[in-house]
């Protein structure tokens, strides 16, 4: 093959490498606005449904966790062995209905159930898009391109606030959307609607990716059983100090993103229309450029202890999360309180950033699936559940303060910083690394199962 040729196939390939990381980010994108958009939105909904604080919680939180309890570890293994682009296609396309069907709710069980459904997006979506990048990239390029893929949920929750304010403004300002065959609905419910079915048009356009070959050597040659796979996980001290970790980095993020335009609103700040744009602004762009400046971690990483020295340094950036949250208590303005926010959402996104190096770097292709999906299911039903859930039932045992949401904020969210702070470490260290390769040949079965 001459130069010229081989210039030219390496140009396709990197064409493609873009196409596909660009989409499967955008995917990851619409997840978290169709996500984000409920808690903009959940005071006009508290209102319409009559809920309580711990109502809200849950909805935010075991909509989700009850999702993935069933599904996590069953679509890992789908995506071990059959078309990821295709599984990431449908989860797309799913999810769009389930957040347009929550415009259709007419009861707090309804929309439970439509917010559960949801949740088929990242249990789906993110183990294949993860499987499928750790097939055409490897070393910086892979953290690289991981770092593209995780702008996702701040280009999609960004959004979700602007456009969801922009779009709430507009129907409180028509009365609503009146709709064939279903009648009139609600501002809010509208806003479902809206921005809930370009999911269907963004699944169509994935499907025509072509799927990458797996890439396999040695041991990965064999489609590992189930069990292998959590004997593996579970006796890698690294892997479960960074999952329990991330269980704690994710009960801050969702606390932040569930709870915080309520506090706002609450504290007198502005109102859900008001809000939204600043808010959006901040997460989209704060967001955007922790992800872009996080690449600064990986610098003369070293390919020898390139994982352990990078869980050392998200270590460091988790802990300015610590004294944060404390300030936080004694904030009495409208734009202090977006410097938080601001704060928050910066150091949380350079963590975010790496949340699937460890899988991507240490485990075997035919274990990411379910190695992925018991990781979100970790992070979902305990990270993303328990934390919005116990702001909500500390804030209703708090009811008498003036303050009772606030005090509740500050107090779970300390809690989760210091937790990840400490765990984060404990995985960084020498005595937590494990070498995969010896748990494989420890593990290994004769056959599939």
């Amino acid at each position: 093959m001459s130069e010229r040729e081989q210039g030219k196939q390496a140009a396709a390939s990197t064409r493609r490498v873009v196409l596909v990381t660009g989409l499967l980010a955008l995917s990851f994108a619409f997840s978290f606005m169709d996500r984000q958009v409920l808690p903009l939105l959940i005071e006009p909904v508290r209102h319409t449904f009559a809920m309580s604080d711990t109502e809200i919680g849950l909805l935010q939180g075991l909509a989700f966790s009850t999702f993935y309890a069933c599904a996590a570890i069953p679509l890992g293994w789908v995506v071990d062995r059959y078309n990821r682009v295709g599984i990431a296609a449908t989860c797309v396309a799913a999810w769009g209905v389930a957040t347009a069907a929550c415009g259709l709710c007419m009861n707090f069980g309804q929309l439970l159930v439509a917010r559960t459904a949801t949740a088929v997006g990242e249990a789906g979506c993110s183990p294949a898009s993860w499987s499928i990048l750790s097939d055409l990239l490897s070393g910086r390029a892979l953290l690289r391109a991981t770092a593209v893929y995780n702008t996702g949920p701040y280009v999609g929750g960004g959004l979700a606030l602007i456009l969801g304010s922009m779009a709430l403004r507009h129907f409180t300002v028509t009365g609503g959307l009146a709709l064939p065959l279903v009648g009139h609905l609600d501002p809010w419910q509208a806003v479902f609607i809206v921005l809930g079915l370009p999911g269907l048009i963004l699944g169509a356009v994935i499907l025509t990716l072509r799927e990458p070959k797996r890439r396999e050597f040695g041991v990965q040659e064999r489609d590992l059983s189930t069990r292998t796979t959590l004997k593996v996980l579970f006796g890698s001290r690294q892997l479960m100090f960074f999952f329990a970790s991330f269980v704690f980095v994710t009960s801050s993020l969702y606390i932040v993103l569930t709870w915080f335009p309520s506090v706002m609103i609450r504290e007198g700040y502005g109102t859900a229309s008001t809000i939204g744009r600043p808010l959006g602004v901040l997460f989209l762009a704060v967001g955007l450029s922790a992800c872009f400046l996080s690449q600064f971690l990986v610098r003369k990483l070293d390919n020898s202890d390139m994982l352990g020295t990078l869980l050392r340094r998200l270590s460091i950036v988790l802990s300015i999360q610590v004294p944060l949250v404390a300030v936080f208590a004694l904030i009495e303005s409208a734009s202090a309180a977006y410097w938080f926010y601001a704060c928050e959402v910066a150091t949380l996104s350079v963590t975010t950033t790496f949340m699937a190096s460890p899988i991507e770097l240490g485990v075997p292709n035919r274990m990411r699936g379910r190695a992925t999906g018991l990781f979100l299911l970790c992070n979902n039903v305990l990270g993303a559940s328990l934390g919005p859930a116990a702001v909500g039932a500390l804030s209703d045992r708090l009811k008498g303060s003036p303050h009772s949401l606030v005090t509740a904020f500050v107090i779970v969210l300390g809690i989760s910083s210091v937790c990840s702070v400490i765990l984060m470490y404990l995985s960084s260290t020498k005595r937590a690394e494990a070498d995969i390769s010896d748990l494989l040949q420890a593990s290994a079965v004769p056959r599939n199962s």
